[in-house]
Formats: C-alpha cells, structure tokens, sequence
C-alpha cells in the first residue's frame, strides 16, 4: 500500500478593485499584498521537504499561479492544471458581495453547478495521482475545495459553501493507493480529510489582529481592555514557562487580545470563536469560546497542567475595563449589583463563575509554587 498526502491550498487574498469585496470565480484578479505575504507564509509549511519532495499543482489563473510560485519559492516544480479553477459563477460573477442575496444552497443562474464542478475536480485530481508519485499540493479556490472536501467528509454538498476556507489557507488529505487484488493495472484510491481550512500559523500576529479588529468593528474601549488582558495573559503565561509549562505565547498573546472581538454582540464569547475559526484559527477559537465561562469544558476545571486556555480565562478575570484587579473585587462588585437589581438568576451565575475563577487561579498558583 502506498501512502502519501494531498495539500489543498486556497490562494492568497484578493486585490479587488476599489477594495470592494465581489463574487469572483472565472474573473482572473491578481493577488494584493495581503494576499503576497499568506503565499509566502505557506511556504514555511513546506520548508522540511527536500527540492525532489513535493510537486505543486495549479488552477490557470493569476491569483493561484502567483500564490503557487511563491508557495515553491523554486525549491518544487510548480504545474498549471486545467481542471483545478473556481466554480464559474454565472450571473454572480463579478458582483459586489453586498448586491448578492444568498443561502448556503443557492446557486448562480447560468453558472456552474456544484455537481458538475466536483465531478471535474475529482477528475483533475484523479489526472494529477496518476501523473504524480509523491507528495502534492493543489492552489485552487474556495468554493471548488470546499466541493471536494464535503465530497470527502460526507456533507451535503448543498451546504458546502460553509466549510472553512480562508485566504491563504490549506487543508491535509491523507491518500492510500493499493493495487485491486488480482489487477496490476488499476488501484484503489482511498482519502481522508486530516484537518481543513487551517492558516500556516496557528494564531495571527499583532498586524492581522489590528486588520480584524478593524473588519469587525470592534469599539476602541473594548480594544483597550483586550490590550490590558493580552498584557497580563502574556505575563502569566511567561512565569509559567519559567517552571516549564511548555505554553504557545504566541497563541496566548493573539487569542487574550481577540477574546473580545464581538463584545457587543450577545454570547459574544461563542461568536467571536466563530469569527477565529472562520478564518483559520481553531486553536485560537477555542481558547476564546472558553474565555468567559470554564464550564463549557468540565475537562480544564482544576488539575493537570495548566494550558493557554487557562491563561487568557484567568486574564481575563484578572482586568475590569482598562484596570487590574483581584478576583474578589471583580465578583464581589458584579454580586453587590445583581443583589441591588434583586436578580438572583444572575448572582447564583456570578458566584459559580467566581468559583470556577479561583479554581483555575489555584491551578495556575499551584503549578508556580
């Protein structure tokens, strides 16, 4: 049995004209700097393969032709493959994304189909295995990979527009071929989705922080607060890793200062993981949809080391506004107030979450001595 992988990437962002985000799928843009720089970031996943070690693949047009020449760097040969371009989108095509109103199911009128676009894929794919024998990377678009990768999880391809697949990111497909017993000619192929729609770092930087701050409209008091969670987070963070915690203070820094993105929206905590997870950042996701109540997870609660999770949660606790307080003063100010409002619904919430803090914090002191 052979054993290899897949790497399907989708290009870097977009130059739009005027800066105005459109429907595009045949309409050939060319990268912007954004776009540049995540193409020349997944070349660092590639860094470890030898020049022989990898072939890159591409869909004919600009957008994954560039971000395919920079993904190599000309360390891998890089081949254009008819077959791997975006969904035509008929009427869409070209159209401001605000003009367009649309379900996960809807499709364009005059455009290509999410069957017939899988069934080409799948042909490209099955051309470039045959043609191939190591490992592959394939530069296509957002809406073909997504059909591919339902096709390979068992989703609906109805819904498959709502898979993850942000600019600049890649999905890890494990490939086994084996030859059908008694038939040297013809082999099976088998496929399995190992991970989707992840970014070449497992968290933003302070710049592409900045940018979604900015695409989601977070209000400047909100950012100051995050500013004032991600400086302690990191200085709890850089004391555990003096007794040897091991902790990702990238990780810690960049999900403490998006852990309020949506602040203002109701159950912020889960809708700003979505935002994170949409873009490529589970790992950050996570941490962020547990930073306002432990309890999701039952698993974090006291004992074991402590994780980055731990860290943004307690920092988190640990700021009120822009100022540093104890834990005792954060709880016991919200408690004075549902008590005056006479809402005990809401101070029975207040002293579980107070407990759950001091746990977590007991946890931290413990490990540090």
């Amino acid at each position: 049995m052979k054993q290899r992988t897949l790497y399907l990437v989708r290009h870097g962002k977009v130059a739009f004209p005027g800066g105005e985000r459109r429907c595009i799928g045949r309409t050939d843009l060319k990268l912007s700097e954004e776009g540049e720089a995540q193409a020349r970031a997944l070349a660092h996943v590639f860094r470890d393969y030898g020049k022989d070690g990898l072939t890159v693949y591409t869909s004919p047009l600009v957008r994954a032709v560039r971000t395919a020449e920079l993904l190599s760097g000309g360390r891998f040969p890089v081949i254009i493959k008819d077959g791997l371009q975006e969904l035509d989108m008929g009427e869409w095509e070209n159209m401001p994304l605000s003009q367009i109103k649309k379900t996960l199911e809807s499709e364009p009128e005059g455009g290509e189909t999410r069957a017939a676009g899988l069934r080409r894929f799948q042909t490209a794919v099955s051309g470039i295995l045959k043609e191939s024998s190591g490992d592959i990377v394939c530069v296509a678009h957002a809406g073909i990979n997504c059909c591919f990768l339902s096709f390979l999880l068992g989703t609906p391809l109805e819904t498959s527009r709502g898979l993850r697949q942000p600019y600049g990111g890649f999905s890890r497909i494990e490939i086994r071929e084996s030859e059908v017993e008694g038939d040297k000619e013809t082999e099976k192929v088998e496929m399995r989705v190992v991970s989707y729609g992840i970014m070449p770092q497992n968290a933003p930087d302070e710049e592409t922080c900045g940018a979604l701050f900015e695409r989601y409209r977070t209000p400047e008091n909100v950012r100051r607060h995050c500013r004032m969670v991600q400086k302690k987070a990191i200085e709890i963070g850089k004391e555990l890793n003096r007794y040897g915690a091991g902790l990702d203070l990238k990780l810690i820094s960049a999900s403490a200062l998006l852990h309020d993105i949506l602040r203002t929206e109701p159950d912020h905590a889960k809708q700003g993981a979505a935002v994170l997870d949409r873009e490529g950042y589970p790992e950050a996701a996570d941490i962020i949809r547990r930073h306002h109540d432990f309890v999701l997870d039952e698993a974090v609660i006291p004992g074991g080391l402590p994780g980055e999770a731990d860290v943004v949660y307690l920092a988190d606790k640990l700021v009120c506004g822009e100022k540093e307080v104890t834990l005792e003063e954060r709880f016991r100010l919200k408690m004075e107030r549902f008590e005056r409002e006479g809402n005990d619904t809401a101070r029975r919430h207040c002293m579980r979450r107070f407990a759950e803090a001091q746990a977590v914090e007991k946890k931290i002191r413990g490990y540090t001595g």
